[in-house]
């Protein structure tokens, strides 16, 4: 037999499992029927070779006519061979007899047709990326969707706008905190998935940073500002009384406790669960132990209306209790977090941390016994 190419005599070539004819001079094979299966089925257990990615996706697709010309003979039975193109979208072009069914291979045709047959790992991990991300934009959406939901609470029970009484220090870690969270919705908003909570996961002992990076991260505008009015409210007192680095630390704790009981309630859980709603929640219950005699001013109608402290926490504490556990609101966090900070105020008050409060004109009245 001779080379279609080359007009030289073909080589006998007997392999483990197959037999090829192979052209010394220009290194093309033909494989008689059924040789050309039996040897991809052996060349596709052998160990992957690694091919560079320009090397890959560079290489144009190569024309049928341009591969194999149409007076290109079979070596066998001398009939033109007809190009195809191996698995229909291979871009690897064959010579195929129409008689004998023989498949003339150009050399690095076999190469080529093993790796689109096994894949490449470097292209497989790219898919991979690529369809993790679109997962991330709908589980991404869907948190947006939910976050909709949560305006709906402070609006219900009035947004709180500021606590009653003086300060004795300047705010700096409440409005640090306000500042970060801030900051990081506006430039790296993008991350959020990759530090929010996925329950799921903390069983399973991953990603347990994620019990403190989810509490800087919020999904939309509205989560933004109804959490960080809140923490403005009541984190600036709470403070002022415990000192910036004991609020620091006991805000963090809080927050980390308020996760740890959102990943116990939906354990197999895969939704992400992020911001500093459960943080915040314990701010909260901190300022109900230390100021339970204070008013909270709120908005109602555009008009600032006091309402005591005892009173305006227990509207809040009622509504999370009206919320079912497996709706798409947090409600354990909010709940875990707000008993966290009960206990740690409870703590504070016992040890008697930080500086005491200065008195407040709400305060006294409130304090004082009646006239009449």
């Amino acid at each position: 037999m001779l080379c279609p190419h080359c007009k030289q005599d073909l080589e006998l070539v007997r392999g483990e499992q197959f037999n090829v004819l192979r052209c010394s001079a220009c290194a093309g094979s033909f494989y008689p029927h059924d040789e050309f299966q039996r040897c991809l089925e052996f060349a596709r257990t052998l160990p992957q070779e690694q091919l560079s990615l320009d090397e890959l996706i560079g290489t144009k697709p190569v024309a049928a006519r341009d591969r194999v010309t149409h007076g290109t003979l079979c070596p066998a039975c001398r009939e033109h061979l007809e190009p195809f193109n191996y698995g229909y979208d291979s871009n690897v072009i064959l010579g195929r007899c129409p008689v004998c069914s023989g498949l003339w291979a150009e050399p690095g045709d076999i190469e080529r047709i093993v790796r689109y047959l096994k894949g490449h790992p470097v292209l497989d991990h790219l898919a991979e990326g690529l369809g993790d991300q679109e997962r991330e934009k709908a589980v991404l959406q869907r948190t947006l969707e939910r976050s909709k939901v949560k305006l709906a609470i402070p609006l219900f029970t009035f947004l709180p706008m500021s606590t009653a009484g003086q300060l004795q220090y300047r705010p700096l870690m409440t409005w640090a905190l306000i500042g970060l969270n801030v900051l990081l919705f506006i430039l790296w908003r993008d991350v959020f998935l990759a530090i929010a909570v996925v329950p799921a996961e903390i069983m399973r002992g991953e990603r347990l940073y994620t019990l403190i990076t989810h509490q800087f991260a919020h999904v939309s505008l509205s989560h933004l500002v109804g959490n960080m009015l809140f923490l403005l409210a009541f984190g600036d007192r709470v403070e002022d009384r415990i000192g910036l680095f004991r609020f620091l630390a006991i805000y963090v704790l809080i927050g980390v406790v308020a996760g740890l009981a959102h990943v116990f309630v939906v354990e197999h859980s895969t939704v992400p669960c992020l911001g500093a709603s459960g943080a915040i929640s314990g701010v909260m219950g901190l300022y109900l132990i230390l100021f339970p005699k204070t008013t909270v001013r709120v908005v109602l109608i555009w008009i600032a209306v006091p309402v005591p402290a005892v009173l305006y926490l227990a509207a809040w504490f009622a509504m999370q209790m009206l919320i079912p556990f497996d709706s798409n609101i947090a409600v354990a966090a909010h709940l875990g977090g707000f008993f966290a900070g009960v206990c740690a105020g409870a703590v504070v008050r016992a040890l008697r941390v930080g500086q005491p409060p200065r008195p407040s004109p709400e305060t006294k009245e409130i304090a004082q016994p009646s006239q009449d």
